[in-house]
């Protein structure tokens, strides 16, 4: 579970200093207010979260018109939250409090235990005696779910409607299971009780002793519910009978279209992806009006529109889909460099090729499919149960046999097309995703409120020492006969870049409050490792350790890339130059890696210049020509050519002498820096590099 939060309402700010103080230092998160507009302000924020207690003097109780009233107003649920009331120097304020049922005081001189152990006793008392509890009429189910995603909650809400019980589990702030007794379970769960607008609810929120179904925050849940709300409440129009020779076409874009999609979820979170393609087809729409046959959804997934006639002439159709999907992939590579390349989409489309190609869906695409580097992020475990898991597209026919495949990471195993075209799901799925596949097919088969096509199951799998999330979405064919099959490895969402170290004295592990676990590299372990290298390796020492920091770079600026997508909506490269570079920093210092920033002063001489402080490792390896810092070299690197787009080179050519000076290094493309380290007294490169070299050394001293 996260750290209990306390709202501390005080007028006056050194009373309100005192009390954090003392909180803060018990490691519980505090936030402050004294105004009605601070209140306000901070109710109405996205980031809003309900409190485990608040402390508050007696009068904000008393009053009509105050702090803690607009906290109450703001959310049903706040006016169950524990009060603990802060006393002045008047006699009788303890007994007005337990007039009114206040039983929790602190007194002057708020002493930082007592205000400690008055707090924690309050909330493990509203824990263990009372349940929250209310009406939904007053709080929406949605209101209520997402109440408990934006506070990370752990726990149990109990929903009664209409002589229906509903349960959805909940740990720190995902759901985790969920039933509506006698009826539904899991996600069919969810998507019940989400539609529920009468009848109460009760959150019990601690512990819960439940395995997990699967791990999915709230509001994807209630997105996807309330997707199936609107299609189920609009009038639909009949399913048109296409002729044979249209739906082929048809059926062709809709697994092109969806190959790009369920590639790009690897890389881009969903919403992103639903942002893009949108932008992209509503462009083309004017000129290619064939493209309104297409609706993408808030999943990242394409499919077909019911109530379009798609009465549109097949050839036009291949046409404004192959330019779809090379003008998404163009959007997509300038945001995220090296994913998207033409080369990439070859490869992605090779196994329909030919049927592309004979419709004219490629007219003018003329790249061949090429081998590339592996993708960093590809994972070659051996599967769910022993079973490799085909992560890519797979193309089932009408009798449900593999048709085609489509592979892309990060995989779960090592899977050959060879081995998967030609057979069932279930011959190559681990039996778990089989069922969910067949559920999924069946679900579109029955019409069960898919009015557009589609089905999607998300499932928690074990393989080996890990557990991944796997997607699943499902598309029918235009024509009927089979399904088009987008199978992906979601990341963790929960995972930070601020580490919370939590330590495990029993197993002796650490981990960072999230789902990582943390090894400490300590001075004798940087030592062991680096002088493998030197002793070993001794010609080849400095650049083996760049190599070895440059994947850590690369691994390090995509896990960025996770956080940034989530919380700013935008790729690192879309954010401006400065502030990505920023967040790269502050990135870094929580590793305890230091801190640097860049400087752009010659980049018209195609050279960058880090400097980077508080770097561990000059005072543990042994600094020689070369520096003491060629992982950080090959870090920085790696950091740099990710947001640039192009392969970077980096050189130390200065190391820290002493605690408080930076160490420098001179970023370039190869080509740039083997000039400019050439030793070649006179020229121009040679004397740039003179010039940075002295430049660094004045401002050291």
């Amino acid at each position: 579970m996260g750290r209990d939060l306390v709202y501390v309402v005080h007028p006056e700010p050194t009373v309100a200093a005192k009390l954090s103080g003392g909180l803060e230092a018990a490691d519980y998160d505090v936030v402050g207010m004294s105004t009605v507009r601070e209140a306000e302000a901070i109710t109405g924020s996205r980031q809003f979260v309900i409190p485990d207690a608040i402390l508050t003097p007696l009068g904000d109780v008393e009053s009509g018109d105050s702090v803690l009233i607009t906290l109450f107003q703001s959310n049903p649920l706040m006016e169950q939250i524990p009060l603990v009331i802060v006393a002045s120097s008047e006699k009788d304020e303890r007994r007005r409090a337990l007039r009114m049922g206040l039983l929790s005081t602190i007194f002057p001189p708020y002493d930082g235990e007592e205000v400690v152990l008055t707090t924690k006793l309050a909330i493990e008392k509203h824990r263990s005696d009372q349940l929250l509890f209310g009406s939904l009429e007053q709080l929406s189910v949605p209101d209520l779910l997402q109440t408990a995603e934006a506070g990370r909650r752990t726990g149990t809400i109990t929903f009664q409607h209409n002589g229906k019980k509903g349960r959805v589990w909940l740990r720190d702030g995902f759901v985790i299971d969920a039933e509506v007794e006698d009826d539904s379970r899991g996600e069919e769960a969810v998507y019940s009780i989400a539609m529920w607008t009468t009848g109460t609810f009760e959150a019990n929120f601690g512990e819960v002793e439940i395995d997990e179904r699967f791990q999915i925050q709230p509001s994807s849940l209630l997105l996807e519910a309330m997707r199936r709300f609107d299609e189920e409440s609009a009038s639909t129009m009949p399913i048109p009978t296409l002729e044979a020779v249209d739906t082929e076409v048809l059926d062709l874009s809709l697994v092109l279209l969806n190959v790009v999609a369920g590639y790009a979820i690897n890389h881009l979170n969903p919403a992103l992806i639903y942002q893009r393609f949108e932008n992209v087809r509503e462009k083309l729409c004017d000129e290619h009006p064939q493209l309104a046959a297409f609706r993408v959804t808030d999943e990242g997934t394409v499919t077909l529109k019911d109530d379009n006639r798609l009465e549109v002439d097949e050839e036009e159709l291949a046409i404004a889909v192959g330019l779809l999907v090379t003008s998404v992939f163009k959007e997509l590579d300038a945001a995220l460099a090296w994913r998207f390349t033409p080369q990439r989409l070859a490869k992605l489309v090779a196994p329909w090729r030919e049927e592309l190609d004979l419709h004219g869906f490629m007219e003018g695409f003329d790249v061949e499919e090429q081998d590339e580097a592996a993708d960093e992020e590809s994972h070659d475990a051996s599967g769910i149960g022993g079973k490799p898991v085909p992560v890519g597209c797979l193309v089932l026919d009408g009798e449900g046999i593999i048709e085609a495949y489509s592979a892309f990471g990060p995989r779960i195993g090592r899977v050959e097309s060879s081995v998967v075209v030609g057979r069932a799901l279930s011959e190559v799925f681990p039996s778990g995703l089989a069922s969910i596949s067949d559920r999924l097919m069946g679900r579109l088969v029955e019409g069960a409120g898919e009015t557009e096509g589609l089905a999607i199951g998300r499932e928690v799998m074990r393989a080996g020492h890990q557990e991944h999330v796997v997607r699943m979405a499902v598309v029918r064919k235009a024509s009927n006969a089979g399904f088009v099959i987008s199978v992906n490895r979601l990341r963790d969402q929960r995972r930070s870049l601020s580490p919370e170290i939590e330590r495990d004295p029993v197993s002796g592990s650490l981990h960072d409050g999230k789902v990582d676990r943390l090894l400490v590299a300590n001075e004798d372990f940087l030592q062991a490792f680096e002088g493998l290298f030197a002793k070993s390796l001794r010609h080849r020492h400095h650049e083996l350790l760049q190599r070895f920091g440059k994947k850590w770079g690369l691994r390090h600026a995509m896990r960025l890339e996770h956080v940034v997508q989530r919380d700013y909506r935008m790729t690192l490269r879309e954010m401006e130059s400065q502030m990505a570079l920023e967040l790269m920093s502050s990135s870094v210092g929580v590793f305890g890696l230091g801190r640097f920033d860049a400087d752009f002063s010659y980049r018209d001489s195609g050279v960058i210049i880090i400097r980077h402080w508080a770097s561990p490792f000059p005072g543990i390896f042994e600094s020689s020509a070369g520096g003491a810092c060629s992982i950080l070299s090959g870090f920085h690197a790696a950091i740099l050519s990710y947001l640039a787009g192009r392969h970077l080179a980096a050189r130390e050519v200065k190391c820290a002498r002493k605690p408080g000076d930076p160490c420098v290094f001179v970023i370039a493309t190869e080509d740039r820096l083997t000039k400019l380290l050439v030793e070649t007294p006179g020229s121009a490169d040679h004397d740039l590099l003179q010039e940075i070299i002295q430049a660094e050394t004045g401002r050291a001293s």
